[in-house]
């Protein structure tokens, strides 16, 4: 069996190092083998079998930082778009994927899934921003990332939400006010609004399904 090497894009942004602790535990806990690292050299990452393009923080800081990056920008588009390798967005990283954002300004994004990222605005005003806090994520399309996760919980903080420009993009929603899309998928890409690497048990599950998924 060939061991899987599975990148997390390091720019500066997110918690790399819990997101690859806990793709470390999906792997053990998988049949698969293979190891993790992370990384910004375009080589390695055209090398790699997945890609992770976590994310913490502003759309703009975020998408500067990876476009600052010689040839960062270039190789994940190259395995998104081109080897059509799978990848997966977190949080930021799943935002900074949309085609543009709206927080702070308009801002371009990578636009490997079409939509725009616009403010949450739940229409109980009681309920707080940022959303911040565990909640429910059901699912509305089957797709193997999500198998066995089945309305199961997972742990959020986000100000703004991704708008497809297709639902056929969205595999699962969740209710904070408003259903918004908080897992998408665009052919061999996939993205999360939620933190899996903090969202205990079912987050590692899900990070299994990712390595294991051959679109």
């Amino acid at each position: 069996m060939k061991n899987l090497l599975v990148a997390v894009i390091d720019y500066d942004c997110g918690n790399l190092h819990s997101a690859s602790k806990a793709l470390e535990l999906a792997m053990l806990e998988s049949d698969l083998q293979g190891s993790v690292i992370l990384t910004r050299d375009p080589e390695k990452i055209i090398a790699a079998d997945k890609i992770v393009l976590p994310g913490v923080g502003a759309f703009k800081a975020c998408i500067d930082k990876l476009n600052n990056i010689d040839g960062l920008r270039e190789s994940i588009e190259e395995c998104a778009l081109k080897i059509a390798k799978p990848i997966l967005g977190i949080c930021i990283g799943l935002q900074i994927m949309a085609s543009k954002s709206f927080e702070g300004g308009e801002h371009k994004g990578l636009s490997l899934i079409e939509g725009e990222v616009i403010p949450l605005s739940p229409e109980n005003k009681s309920l707080k921003i940022p959303h911040v806090g565990w909640n429910e994520v059901s699912v509305e399309s089957e797709h193997s990332v999500l198998s066995g996760l089945h309305q199961k919980n997972f742990y959020f903080v986000h100000s703004y939400r991704f708008k497809p420009k297709t639902n056929d993009f969205v595999l699962a929603v969740t209710d904070y006010g408003d259903n918004f899309p908080s897992v998408l998928c665009k052919d061999n890409i996939v993205g999360a609004q939620f933190h899996p690497e903090k969202s205990q048990k079912s987050g590692v599950t899900l990070l299994k399904n990712f390595l294991e998924w051959s679109p």
